[in-house]
């Protein structure tokens, strides 16, 4: 459970009693707590993250979907999910089908994996193809090759491309550029004898396998690059040349050079996304053929066409030519896929990744619904499929809190219907016991406790401190801290008032998020920034702790594991019995923004019924299963 992140959970503090006393809480039913012993899954996710790349199955049946956030998601035609790959390390950087359909590969920052295609069966992994960063990836049109480009190291200015075997991963040739780092797309020939490599500054051609024989083509670059069916024509950055002499047949219209531009299948047709919009023109003369406006604040960042060429396919995603480097420039947030016809203009169909997830998640006491912060309103779903459940309309959620019977939720100033949505009362207190009888606030150097149910005054308490954290999940306790210039968190039982415990903690220790382990003896303290350590604090004289820095922290069910969100995109598990680790759980990828912590975990809480789900700055949430 959690204190602070989870709305399900509070710990607040008393000072000296005056009148009054609140009412007394049922003992719980004992229920023996669902075990953690066994090592954590991933078995879902609320939000894919923004788009980095997508590409359709050649029979035009499948849409693969790679993400920043480290999800591979396959779509059928409908927009219905047809799979999700979870188990990917991070954030992903490309994906790509044969021409023949029956191989899938996608790769991350760190590892390139080939599947068979429809049945997903692994056929290779290339583990850490290049040392630093793996920044693009291209399969030959018969899947024989996979080429992948990156370097080796963030200081690096050697952009690194190299050519594999499928079938026995061995490497076959590589090829280097120096004063370059990022490799930001390949393309493999329609005769597979030659690889198309784009930099930031130049794209050059080598043969296959070897990476032999370089060309440069000058007056193309950076971008997306795309060979015409017939492989005479390469394009890139808003221009097309000759393959084999470079001279220019298209000059670029935009100033800028462009990111996304492509050919169709027959080699027919050719698009290219400028700020204003999508231009698709016949080869043959370069004659206009349709202008597509820009819609909204989200930009092409890649485009490609259907088998046939009878469909647009647009990514409306993050500029993954900037943000797979050593900076974090990723452009605009964008997570959604346009398919426009050219048959009939006027048919379009919009495939969104999901939600965008941000601030805090809160499952209900029973475990079956978690809610949270999407697309900046609130969202609930089951637990049990990720089916979405109708919620209140509030906007930009922050605490949220169910009722143990999940008829009425707390979200911030306010307590909701749950079923139907309408709001029954404000809720001015800064604390809610988890039975939703007793709230709590500090004001003018007093705490003070009222019936929830009747508003009635219950008592009121001095204390020196500053705000209340909130209940503990039983209602015996009730914690507050203070801040001058080092955090202090007192602990008094609710009944008497009286002090049970206080802990004084430094500058860069621990914080206001609070967890209290299910069993009673540890705190979990954080700040919530990332600045600061995650301080363990025992109660009734059981061992105290001081971990990495991190966001946020929660207990299992059988408090065995202490999950710590850290700093970088990945959730440690800590062991209770010595606090060493346990798990490391990889998965989330990193932000688009120019965050302080672009790759963090910024939420963790835990179900009574032991998933763990954990919040990335990636903006999805990731559920954990144990077993």
């Amino acid at each position: 459970m959690r204190i602070g992140h989870s709305a399900v959970l509070a710990l607040v503090v008393l000072g000296a009693c005056s009148e009054g006393s609140p009412p007394s809480t049922p003992d719980p039913i004992p229920v023996p707590p669902v075990s953690s012993a066994a090592p954590f899954r991933p078995c879902g996710a609320i939000g894919a993250g923004a788009l980095v790349a997508s590409a359709m199955s050649p029979d035009g049946t499948v849409l693969a979907a790679a993400t920043l956030s480290g999800q591979l998601v396959l779509y059928r035609r409908d927009g219905s999910r047809l799979s999700t790959l979870w188990d990917l390390p991070g954030q992903q950087v490309g994906v790509a089908f044969s021409k023949d359909g029956r191989i899938l590969a996608a790769a991350s920052r760190t590892q390139t994996r080939v599947w068979s295609f429809p049945d997903l069966a692994p056929v290779r992994t290339f583990a850490h193809p290049h040392a630093g960063r793996t920044t693009s990836v291209a399969l030959s049109a018969d899947g024989a090759f996979i080429a992948t480009g990156g370097f080796d190291s963030p200081t690096s200015e050697t952009a690194i491309v190299k050519i594999w075997s499928v079938a026995d991963g061995g490497m076959l040739g590589s090829w280097q550029r120096q004063y370059e780092q990022v490799v930001q797309s390949l393309s493999f020939s329609p005769d597979g004898a030659g690889l198309a490599i784009a930099l930031r500054h130049s794209v050059w051609v080598v043969g296959v396998p070897a990476a032999g024989e370089p060309r440069s083509l000058p007056n193309l670059s950076g971008g997306q690059v795309s060979w015409s069916a017939d492989g005479a024509l390469l394009a890139s950055g808003g221009r097309v040349v000759r393959a084999d002499t470079g001279v220019v047949v298209k000059p670029s219209e935009n100033s800028l050079l462009l990111d996304a531009s492509a050919f169709s299948p027959d080699g027919r047709f050719y698009a290219e996304a400028a700020e204003a919009g999508v231009t698709v023109y016949r080869v043959e003369d370069w004659t206009k053929l349709h202008v597509f406006p820009r819609q909204g604040a989200s930009r092409v960042s890649r485009l490609g066409f259907s088998r046939d060429g009878t469909e647009l396919i647009l990514d409306l995603g993050v500029d993954s030519f900037w943000c797979n480097g050593s900076g974090q420039s990723c452009g605009p947030w964008g997570n959604e896929v346009v398919i426009q016809s050219l048959q009939d203009l006027g048919l379009v169909r919009t495939l969104s990744l999901g939600p965008q997830m941000r601030g805090r998640v809160a499952f209900s006491p029973d475990g079956s619904l978690l809610a949270g912060n999407a697309d900046g309103v609130l969202g609930v779903w089951r637990t049990a499929d990720l089916s979405a459940v109708e919620a209140p309309a509030v906007a930009n959620p922050w605490r949220i809190q169910f009722s143990p019977d999940l008829r009425k939720v707390r979200v911030d100033a306010a307590i909701y219907d749950s079923v139907t949505g309408q709001r029954l009362q404000p809720f001015l207190d800064q604390a809610l016991s988890a039975d939703f009888s007793v709230s709590a606030r500090i004001e003018g150097r007093k705490l003070f406790l009222n019936d929830v149910a009747t508003g009635r005054f219950l008592r009121d308490v001095d204390v020196e401190e500053d705000q209340v954290i909130g209940f503990s999940p039983d209602g015996r306790f009730i914690a507050t801290n203070q801040f001058s210039g080092r955090n202090r968190i007192w602990l008094r039982d609710v009944a008497t008032g009286t002090v049970s415990e206080t802990f004084d903690q430094g500058f860069n220790a621990g914080g206001p998020d609070l967890s209290f382990s299910p069993n009673g003896r540890w705190l979990g303290s954080a700040d919530g920034t990332g600045f600061s350590s995650v301080e363990v604090l025992g109660l009734q004289g059981w061992v105290s702790a001081s971990l990495p820095r991190g966001f946020a922290s929660a207990f299992s069910p059988d408090s065995s594991v202490l999950a710590l969100g850290n700093v970088e995109s990945e959730v440690l598990l800590w062991k209770t019995s010595d606090f060493t680790v346990r798990e490391r759980l990889s998965g989330h990828g990193t932000s688009i923004a120019q965050e302080q912590w672009p790759q963090s975990i910024i939420g963790v809480v835990f179900a009574r019924t032991g998933q763990l789900a954990t919040l990335g700055a990636d903006r999805t949430v990731r559920l954990w299963c144990s077993p």
